[in-house]
């Protein structure tokens, strides 16, 4: 877990309604949530979180990883990926073209919102980064590598399913 930094909270906050509002109060309660703005600096790629963890896993290459900031709504049951702003408008066109199931990840842009947690991981808060923001480049995934894993996890969960019907059965007997 990558906790967000002082520049990330910085840059997060940018998206916000009223970013000095939510620069001091994250100053002020580090593990409070806020509503920002997607669109504006970034979009947010959701998805259920089963997916979403077997997503990042595939992101992850040796040492390297190739996620920006991904955070965890455990209420919603959801991860989401910051994303390039724009996103939106491509997602769905992109994610079928790699092969994908257009419908197994949503990306909110345009007059949309995050709730993000601040930069301290409370155990109890409904939200928590599972990468936080560090204020760069960083920041945002790229949207090709995030529909080619989408479309890698659903060729193997396909797979796997096809497997187990052929050993089990349709029916559910061996």
């Amino acid at each position: 877990m990558r906790k967000m930094t002082a520049r990330g909270m910085d840059w997060l906050s940018r998206a916000a309604d009223d970013p000095h509002a939510c620069r001091a109060l994250w100053t002020e309660s580090p593990d409070a949530l806020q509503l920002v703005a997607t669109g504006r600096l970034f979009d947010v790629v959701a998805m259920p979180w089963g997916l979403g963890l077997t997503v990042l896993g595939q992101l992850y290459h040796g040492k390297r990883c190739m996620a920006g900031a991904v955070v965890v709504n455990q209420r919603r049951e959801k991860l989401g990926f910051l994303v390039g702003p724009g996103a939106h408008l491509v997602w769905p066109d992109l994610l079928a073209s790699a092969g994908g199931d257009p419908t197994a990840a949503t990306c909110s842009g345009r007059d949309g919102y995050l709730l993000a947690p601040g930069p301290f991981f409370a155990p109890d808060a409904p939200c928590w980064w599972q990468r936080g923001p560090v204020g760069d480049a960083g920041d945002l995934t790229n949207l090709q590598n995030l529909a080619d894993a989408v479309a890698a996890v659903g060729r193997l969960v396909s797979l796997s399913d096809a497997y187990v019907t052929s050993v089990v059965g349709a029916s559910g007997e061996r």
